[in-house]
């Protein structure tokens, strides 16, 4: 893991602390109608209300537990590499690609 940008460095103090839930990734500067899009869960929610409620919700209800492998900052896109596993041990590789705006703020989330 390299230099990061504050942003970029900001979510990975998040998927570091990603027991913490919403109040830590709250900590994240996001612009007030970002957007998080999971394709595999057909969920595609925006802003901080329904991402607390949809997302948050469902990463509770499994009991989603995230280790962060790597973290990649290119341009106005962080992609981190992670491995999430749920409450019957079941893990996932997921990519999670974080599109920074120009005042440093996610706007969109993609979780592949």
């Amino acid at each position: 893991m390299k230099n990061l940008s504050p942003t970029a460095e900001a979510i990975r103090h998040y998927k570091l602390n990603a027991s913490g839930g919403y109040d830590e990734w709250s900590k994240v500067s996001c612009t007030q109608n970002y957007r998080m899009h999971v394709p595999s869960m057909n969920f595609d929610v925006t802003g901080p209300a329904e991402v607390q409620e949809v997302i948050f919700g469902w990463l509770t209800e499994i009991e989603a537990k995230q280790e962060l492998v790597d973290i990649v900052e290119f341009g106005s896109a962080v992609t981190c590499y992670l491995h999430i596993s749920d409450k019957d041990g079941v893990v996932l590789d997921i990519v999670e690609i974080f599109k920074i705006d120009d005042a440093g703020r996610v706007e969109e989330i993609w979780a592949l």
